[in-house]
């Protein structure tokens, strides 16, 4: 009975990618970005950040969810995804649907810690979470959904120490959705082929031709972003605040080019998850220099 219970367990966990953080760090970074840019350094901001991590994965995991129940059948004719616990019935509807319902619980339980203007903007994005699985069926741009729904948190975090939003964090969030879109983009390169053949959309099939100057610029976008929103924050010089991000532009600029050595696509989103460390770092040394 208990083994039992243990290999459900386990088929759950990895059903909600907890062996496999990289989403989770995606999704957490743009949160630590929006509490970062303006903190409240007299309040307990390293407390929020903490829950913010934790709400990250089980968010994650509860979307990972969502999207494997919608895609079930499709992921059953695509090479990197019929190994997935509902495409290979491993598991049951009702066990993934009380699974998700346990995740959406804790992340409940973690947003009621924060003032109502942060439940208002932490559950206005939630239909999008649930419905975001459907986009790759009737449009090529479900990246840019994704965008929007990854770096949701800048506005989020920076709601739990700041009372209104601001241009500058209205940048960041569009840098964030900008970088999304290009990471994402390169992670579907993997799926070209199988995707094409079962009528999934994405936007590597519709920049297939000629991807690697549109991956560029909107690599390039997301950069111009992040520098106006550290301009508007801090009234810098260019110059200075170009030295500051620096360091990420070189990130930009080393995914740009293993895409466009057609390194591993994977890896390269794997890379992300220090791309969003060094922004973080960067945005928090902006309260400063």
């Amino acid at each position: 009975m208990f083994r039992k219970l243990k290999k459900k367990i386990n088929t759950l966990l990895v059903l909600g990618r907890y062996n496999y953080p990289t989403g989770a760090f995606l999704l957490m970074w743009p949160c630590f970005w929006g509490v970062l840019y303006n903190p409240n350094f007299s309040g307990n901001y390293l407390f929020t950040l903490l829950l913010l991590f934790i709400g990250s994965f089980v968010m994650r995991g509860a979307g990972c969810c969502i999207n494997d129940f919608f895609d079930k059948d499709l992921d059953k004719k695509i090479k990197r995804t019929k190994n997935r616990p509902l495409a290979k019935n491993l598991v049951s509807n009702f066990d993934v649907l009380c699974f998700i319902i346990f995740q959406l619980i804790i992340g409940f339980v973690i947003l009621i810690n924060f003032n109502a203007k942060v439940i208002f903007f932490g559950l206005l994005i939630f239909p999008l979470v649930v419905i975001y699985p459907l986009f790759k069926r009737v449009t090529n741009f479900p990246q840019v959904i994704l965008g929007l729904v990854f770096n949701w948190g800048v506005l989020v975090g920076f709601l739990t120490q700041n009372d209104q939003l601001n241009l500058g964090v209205i940048y960041l969030y569009l840098s964030g959705i900008f970088l999304t879109i290009a990471y994402d983009t390169i992670y579907a390169f993997q799926d070209l082929s199988d995707d094409k053949l079962v009528g999934v959309k994405s936007l590597a099939i519709y920049l297939e031709r000629k991807p690697r100057i549109t991956i560029f610029f909107i690599f390039f976008i997301s950069f111009i972003f992040l520098n106006l929103s550290i301009l508007e924050k801090k009234q810098n010089s260019i110059t200075e605040t170009v030295i500051l991000t620096s360091t990420v532009f070189l990130c930009y600029i080393i995914e740009y080019v293993n895409f466009k050595n057609k390194k591993s696509y994977k890896s390269i989103f794997d890379f992300n998850v220090y791309v969003g460390a060094v922004i973080t770092t960067v945005i928090f040394l902006q309260n400063y220099l």
